[in-house]
């Protein structure tokens, strides 16, 4: 069986296999989640601020 860096596409491939890996796809979606959890007031300011401001400016 030919190594990774032989396969068809060499290196491209090798890297979009890695980048499309579920296991790194679910790490970074925990990391994401962890650093959402530790900025959540701000978060939830932020989110009320736009939707107060999306409902105050006619758009609805």
């Amino acid at each position: 069986m030919p190594e990774r860096a032989e396969r068809a596409g060499g290196p491209v491939a090798v890297w979009r296999e890695r980048a499309t890996d579920p296991a790194a796809v679910t790490g970074v979606l925990a990391l994401a989640a962890l650093c959402a959890a530790l900025y959540s007031p701000a978060l939830t300011w932020a989110v009320t601020g736009g939707l107060a401001g999306f409902s105050l400016s006619g758009s609805v």
